[in-house]
C-alpha cells in the first residue's frame, strides 16, 4: 500500500494539470470581488464575508475531481488497470494507496483557500468561519469521494468529471438557501459534517468492493 502511496504522489507532482484547477476558484472569486468593489463599492459585500468563503468552500469542493477521475478511469484510458490488478499487491492495499495519495490535496487546498480568505476577511466571525470550514471540508470530501465511485463505473476521465459537476449544483443550491442557518450554528455544521463522513464511508467501501470485484 505504501509503494501504491508514493507512486501515486510521484505522478501527481509529476503533471502540473493537476495542480490548476485548485488556483482557478479563489482566483475567480477574487477577481469577481474586485471587479464588484471597483465599481459598486466595498459596502456591497457588508455582511456578505460569512457568505462568500462559505461559497469559496464549495467552489473548491470539484477541484479534486480530476484527480479522483484519474485514479481508477485514467487508469482505464490508458489500458493499465488490467495490469495493476495483476500485481502481486493486494486489490485492498491497491485502494487504499491510491485513495490516500488524493484525498490529502483537496482537502489541504480547500482549508487553505478558507483560511487565507478568513486572514484576508478578519470580520468574520469565528463560528461562521469555523462554520464554513467545516462546510467546506464536508463538501471536498463528499464530491471527491462521489468521484471516486463514479471514476469506477465509466471508462473515462471526461466523463467522470463530467457527472461529478452535477453533483456541485445542488451543493451550491443548499448554500443559497441556508447559508445563514448553518454559519450562525456551529452545532449544525459540525452534525453535517458528520453525516458527510458518514456518506464518504460508505462511498469509500463501495467503492473498494467495486474494485476488488473488477
Amino acid at each position: 500500500m505504501l509503494h501504491v502511496f508514493k507512486h501515486e504522489l510521484r505522478l501527481i507532482f509529476r503533471d502540473p494539470r493537476f495542480w490548476i484547477p485548485f488556483i482557478i476558484p479563489p482566483v475567480i472569486l477574487a477577481a469577481s470581488q474586485a471587479i464588484a468593489v471597483s465599481h459598486y463599492g466595498a459596502a456591497v459585500f457588508d455582511g456578505m464575508e460569512g457568505y462568500m468563503m462559505l461559497l469559496l468552500g464549495c467552489l473548491m469542493a470539484p477541484m479534486g475531481a480530476p484527480l479522483a477521475a484519474d485514479t481508477f478511469a485514467g487508469e482505464r484510458e490508458r489500458n493499465s488497470l488490467e495490469l495493476l490488478q495483476l500485481s502481486p499487491i493486494a486489490p485492498t492495499k491497491l485502494f487504499w494507496g491510491k485513495l490516500l495519495a488524493i484525498v490529502p490535496f483537496p482537502v489541504a487546498f480547500a482549508l487553505l483557500a478558507q483560511l487565507c480568505y478568513w486572514f484576508s476577511h478578519p470580520m468574520i466571525p469565528a463560528t461562521a468561519a469555523v462554520a464554513s470550514i467545516f462546510g467546506a471540508l464536508s463538501a471536498v470530501l463528499l464530491v471527491t469521494a462521489f468521484s471516486l465511485m463514479i471514476s469506477l463505473r465509466v471508462k473515462t476521465v471526461r466523463a467522470t468529471t463530467q457527472l461529478t459537476l452535477f453533483f456541485i449544483v445542488p451543493l451550491l443550491l443548499l448554500v443559497q438557501i441556508g447559508h445563514e442557518a448553518f454559519l450562525q450554528n456551529l452545532v449544525l455544521s459540525v452534525a453535517i459534517f458528520a453525516v458527510s463522513m458518514a456518506i464518504c464511508a460508505v462511498l469509500t467501501l463501495v467503492s473498494m468492493r467495486k474494485f476488488v470485484s473488477l
